[in-house]
């Protein structure tokens, strides 16, 4: 009997609640929570009475929720990174560009509802993925929360080792290092390969009058950090 009024129930959700079970992986309990998350508050610009009109309030909730998420996930994952790269680290993947993309690609944008105009802001669209995790987060918990947060925003971001790749500043490593010890250090010019519109600038990374590293690059700028990089894996990061 139980399964019967299971698949009794499959055919009588709304096309709301599917489309929010599509959405999170999850049905709703509380379809007017994830109405409230998807309404933006130029739906009602000029209807300033009390309760709850637009999703701003489950927008500041869902921000701290995915705040709480992302910092737990980078604690765990990376073990040996100091403070400030996890710190760094957690501001880019929760940054308005990166969570706009996300509710792009979960489509929220088509789900919305407001009055925009051509001038808006596309950061609506992260605004509303805030919200709604703020309405999951009420609707069913932490833990599932949690899930949605991880498969949505975390691993996306995580397995993009060219985006992972671009958040470590390694120029910015390696002088801080040097400063810390007290070292005067250097980057020379070793080579220019190529033609003038297409050339490859060899950097190198002097300690003193010896050099201690290396890198190539397009650029001036994209050879110091490739030098830095490598002086960085070789002798910082090995020892750290």
């Amino acid at each position: 009997m139980p399964e019967k009024s299971s698949i009794l129930s499959l055919f009588t959700r709304s096309e709301f609640q599917k489309e929010i079970k599509s959405l999170t992986g999850y049905w709703p309990k509380d379809d007017a929570l994830y109405k409230l998350a998807l309404r933006h508050s130029s739906a009602f610009p000029f209807r300033k009475k009390k309760g709850e009109r637009n999703n701003e309030r489950l927008e500041y909730l869902g921000d701290a929720v995915i705040d709480l998420v992302v910092a737990e996930a980078l604690f765990y994952r990376f073990p040996k990174e100091d403070e400030g790269h996890l710190t760094k680290l957690r501001s880019k993947m929760v940054s308005r560009n990166n969570l706009n993309r996300v509710a792009d690609e979960l489509g929220l944008p088509n789900l919305l509802v407001a009055n925009l105009k051509g001038n808006q802001s596309e950061s609506i669209y992260g605004d509303a993925l805030e919200a709604l995790v703020g309405a999951l987060y009420i609707d069913l918990g932490l833990i599932k929360t949690q899930l949605f947060v991880m498969s949505s925003i975390v691993e996306p971001f995580l397995s993009d080792k060219e985006l992972l790749e671009t958040m470590h500043n390694y120029k910015s490593e390696v002088i801080e290092y040097f400063q810390g010890k007290k070292t005067s250090f250097r980057f020379e010019q070793l080579d220019r390969m190529g033609e003038q519109h297409n050339a490859t600038f060899v950097m190198g990374l002097f300690v003193g009058e010896e050099l201690v590293a290396k890198g190539e690059g397009p650029s001036k700028k994209k050879g110091e950090e490739a030098a830095a990089k490598d002086y960085y894996t070789k002798n910082v990061a090995a020892h750290g």
